[in-house]
């Protein structure tokens, strides 16, 4: 005994056997042990009937018998009585007692038979040998086995029962299934092992294997999924995903018609005679493009906004592009452009005599590289009923005989002895095969193979470089308008690698020895800015080449931009759009309930800012506003409206968005890391003469100081140290990689631009004109237009853009930095009248076909080009479509490349594609974007004569869409 517990006994086995023997001491009689019954007819009522039964019979008899024995002594010794009414009454004492319910064996034996039919009825009656189911299972499992098959073969089930074969073969296949034969997991070992398969798996993706191979494979040898299964969720994925690209998403019809060309009628118009006349519709073709696009709004008219769910401000192609895409989906659009005219052409202001006035003059990047993809990217938003490309067409520039040149490079030094001479450089048509040619025949490169190859040309083995850099843009663009938390999951594109990298470094070191062709290149990548290449993206580099080197030349739409601009505006004004043109804004309009409201003290440690309020509109600088009614914006809807700036990223956010706001709210992340370029201005010439007379070339001239000549020197070392292509003589850049704050806002003591202003002016070299020096673009629009000449006569017209000087504009070193227009110390009619005669001496000097052919002259602007092309532009995640502040979108060439008609175009694509919703699974894995759901759901064009032109031209000089 251990602390008072008694030791346990131990049980022998005997024990333990003789206690498992013992019966229990209640037990029925029909119990059998080990056994439970549920017959409780059997085991407890009909034992309990037959004691009840016993009892009552043996009680009756015993009642029975004194009873008897009771009414013999009666009857003996009683005597009759005389009633009072003279009857005999006899004595009633002695009573047969009452029949009780068992009152003889016969009633106790129905009963027991009645019992066990019901025993036999419900229970199996038990023997020694087999168990009988009872009467009442037969047929409750008759009916539950007809009803089993009326549920598995419904209306087959006739055919399955004439044919026991067929039922056999389904119960086999059923077994096999619960015997895990027919999983849809494989439960046998795998046929290669695991890591074989992650290694094959990991070079399928290094070889670039399509997402969805590696999808099948991962399924097939990683999760263990079956064939059968495997080709059964093929083909529901494919079932899924043409559902999904054939669903018209965004407001869009699927079946969307088509319309009648730019030069058409209405169908309002009820002048007949003119719709049937063929010389009058060549008149109204010319007439057309006498007037500007869109129309000017009055002080009085009032824009009723519940026409309309797009707002887009800015002007020229790639603004009508944007409008016409959404316009095609189903969006009524309404454009507000700052011009006079919504194509982006400017008309003389100063000229007095009305023969000049209806002359437009191109002063926007018109020339279209790559006319095969451009005209396929501009199909869906220009095509009419009788022609996919709207009545436009394009005319390649230049002419057989100097083999299509569409530019002239002019940089100091380059084919020269010495740095301040120079001999223009023509690009043509045929692309790469003749840059090689006169790279190697007038600057000392290496000749190219005889077949076609690079052979020993620096510059083919560059140009080949700069393709594989480019042939991933369209990816970076794209990835533009995917979420963030899905571009953290791919790998950066090499455009992407490039564009965050200056470019000065990549051609130091491809062109190490020749001074001449690094010069060469570095003017070809970087043309429409003038910004060194120590402080110029690769990416707005390796663009400019790719498109000069295409082999396809520069083409020009024939009648102007404002052709285009007339059938892109056709298709919003058909759809129920408008387009206002002379619009002044002064800022954005914001619903500010709908951005909740933080504490004060919880403000400061936002990172992120508060939430934005939504964008409903915009105010006009004369205090009207034009904006959306709050009901409209309900969730879920396909048609939310929107307001959508083309002006570019920073007009948009510091000179369109009050002061409170950005300080109080968010701006793009890396907004303050970007720089704006400098103004231009834009010199406008009439000149007496067509373009055959005064033998003007369609070739642009560009003079480029940005790109002359490096100055290399070998060190004490004897190696070589790279001179700074474009000259030393203001501070560089520091080459490599981007760096900078993208995370930065803008401080919130600011000016009243809403602009930090650490630094005052920005010390450095003043920027001034110099005649024969500075920085300088001729063009000669209308020796491009075959038409123009057949609309104005014995006119042409030419435009030279140069750089604002100090003396006009401010540069501020501000995050970001801007430059502002001196409007204190405005330009005074005499400054203007020199600049005037700096730039004609320019043109004279370059051009002296034209001397004395100038009838009028005048300078306008300056005029703001968006964003620079350095490695931050690229770099910064907040330059895309979608913007902090909810419905509030960003187009421009500020999201791909300026100065360009291929930039405009894509920047325009993108917008509309980020208005109308599309998911990053319809971009990266489907393919599905607005281009392919226009092409499916615009009704086919009846093709005409390909002569059957939007504006009559020369054959030969007209392009047409294959």
């Amino acid at each position: 005994m251990r602390l008072g517990i008694p030791p346990k006994k131990s049980r022998s086995k005997q024990s333990a056997a003789a206690e498992q023997d013992k019966k229990p001491q209640h037990i029925s009689s029909a119990t059998i042990i080990g056994q439970v019954s549920l017959d409780l007819t059997k085991t407890i009522y009909e034992p309990l009937i037959r004691e009840v039964a016993a009892k009552q019979m043996e009680d009756y008899a015993v009642l029975l018998a004194e009873h008897e024995d009771a009414a013999a002594v009666k009857d003996e010794t009683s005597d009759a009585e005389i009633g009072a009414d003279g009857s005999t009454v006899t004595n009633q004492s002695s009573q047969i007692p009452p029949e009780p319910l068992f009152s003889s064996t016969t009633v106790l034996h129905d009963l027991l038979e009645t019992l066990q039919e019901t025993s036999d009825h419900f229970f199996p009656a038990t023997t020694s040998k087999t168990k009988v189911a009872g009467g009442y299972k037969v047929y409750a499992n008759a009916a539950k086995f007809e009803r089993m098959l009326d549920e598995k073969y419904g209306i087959l089930r006739p055919f399955i029962t004439q044919h026991p074969q067929i039922e056999r073969t389904i119960r086999s296949l059923q077994r096999q299934y619960s015997m895990g034969q027919w999983s849809p997991i494989r439960n046998s070992p795998p046929p290669i092992p695991r890591s074989t398969s992650i290694i094959i798996l990991f070079m399928m993706q290094r070889g670039g294997m399509q997402w969805q191979v590696l999808l099948l494979t991962s399924l097939l040898l990683i999760v263990g999924l079956q064939p059968w299964a495997l080709v059964g969720l093929v083909a529901l994925g494919h079932t899924l995903i043409k559902r999904r690209k054939h669903r018209a998403i965004g407001g869009m019809s699927s079946k969307i018609p088509q319309i009648e060309a730019y030069y058409h009628p209405s169908q309002d118009n009820t002048d007949k005679q003119v719709v049937g006349d063929a010389t009058n519709e060549l008149d109204r073709r010319q007439a057309a493009l006498l007037t500007p696009v869109g129309s000017p709004l009055s002080a009085e008219q009032v824009v009723d906004t519940s026409n309309f769910d797009t707002i887009i401000l800015g002007h020229g192609p790639g603004t009508l592009f944007a409008g016409s895409l959404l316009s095609r989906a189903g969006r009524k659009v309404l454009i507000l452009s700052p011009r006079t005219d919504a194509s982006g052409c400017l008309e003389l202001e100063q000229c007095t005599s009305a023969k000049y006035r209806n002359i437009p003059f191109d002063v926007e990047a018109s020339n279209v590289s790559k006319i095969s993809k451009m005209q396929q990217l501009l199909a869906p938003a220009l095509a009419t009923k009788t022609d996919y490309q709207g009545g436009i067409r394009f005319a390649q520039i230049g002419c057989e005989a100097d083999g299509y040149a569409f530019e002239v490079l002019d940089i100091p030094g380059v084919g020269a002895d010495r740095s301040d001479q120079s001999i223009p450089f023509v690009l043509k048509a045929d692309g790469a095969p003749s840059l090689m040619n006169d790279a190697a025949t007038s600057l000392g490169d290496g000749w190219p193979d005889y077949d076609g190859g690079t052979g020993n040309s620096t510059v083919g083995a560059y140009l080949l470089a700069c393709e594989a850099m480019n042939a991933s843009a369209s990816a970076y663009y794209v990835s533009k308008i995917i979420p963030d938390n899905v571009n953290s999951l791919r790998t950066d594109s090499q455009f992407y690698e490039s564009a965050i990298r200056h470019t000065a470094p990549f051609l130091n070191k491809c062109f190490p020895v020749n001074t001449h062709v690094r010069s060469l290149m570095a003017g070809i990548g970087m043309k429409g800015e003038n910004i060194k290449p120590s402080a110029t993206s690769m990416a707005a580099h390796v663009s400019n080449v790719c498109a000069v080197t295409s082999g396809e030349g520069m083409h020009y739409p024939i009648g102007g931009p404002r052709a285009l601009g007339k059938a892109l505006a056709n298709v919003i004004e058909r759809s129920g759009g408008q387009i206002l043109t002379g619009i002044v804004v002064k800022e954005f309009v914001f619903d500010l309930n709908s951005a909740p409201e933080m504490a004060a003290d919880k403000v400061k440690d936002a990172e992120e800012g508060l939430p934005p309020p939504r964008c409903i509109g915009v105010k006009l600088q004369d205090g009207r506003e034009i904006c959306f009614d709050n009901e409209r914006y309900v969730d879920g809807s396909t048609t939310t409206p929107a307001v959508v700036s083309c002006v570019g990223l920073i007009d948009t956010f510091i000179r369109l968005l009050d002061e409170d706001t950005r300080t109080k709210y968010k701006v793009p992340r890396g907004l303050p890391a970007l720089s704006e370029r400098r103004p231009v201005f834009k010199i406008l010439y009439v000149l007496t003469g067509t373009a055959d007379e005064l033998e003007l070339t369609g070739a642009d001239f560009y003079r480029l100081p940005n790109a002359a000549i490096a100055k290399d020197r070998v060190d004490e070392s004897g190696e070589i140290v790279f001179g700074e292509i474009g000259g030393a003589d203001i501070a560089s850049t520091e080459t490599g990689i981007a760096q900078m704050a993208l995370g930065e806002r803008v401080d919130k003591d600011s000016t009243s631009n809403g602009v930090t202003q650490s630094k005052a002016q920005t010390k450095g070299r003043r920027t001034k004109f110099q005649a024969g020096e500075s920085w300088l673009h001729i063009a000669f629009p209308s020796a491009k237009d075959p038409s123009f000449d057949s609309r104005h006569g014995n006119l042409s017209t030419c435009v030279v853009t140069i750089e604002a000087d100090d003396d006009f504009v401010t540069a501020f070193d501000t995050k970001p930095k801007l430059f502002f227009m001196n409007k204190e110390t405005a330009a005074t009619p005499a400054e203007i009248k020199r600049l005037l005669d700096r730039v004609t001496k320019d043109l004279l000097d370059t051009y002296p076909q034209v001397k004395g052919k100038i009838e009028h002259a005048e300078v306008r602007g300056p005029f703001q080009r968006g964003l620079s092309h350095n490695p931050e532009r690229y770099a910064a995640k907040g330059v895309r479509p979608e913007t902090p502040y909810p419905r509030l979108f960003v187009g421009g060439s500020d999201l791909t490349v300026g100065e360009s008609f291929a930039g405009e175009a894509v920047a325009g694509w993108l917008v509309a594609n980020q208005v109308i919703g599309y998911s990053a699974a319809d971009h990266l894995f489907l393919q599905k974007n607005l281009t392919t759901d226009l092409e499916r759901f615009l009704e086919s064009s009846l093709l005409l004569n390909e002569d059957d032109v939007a504006v009559p031209c020369h054959p030969r000089n007209t392009a047409m869409a294959s």
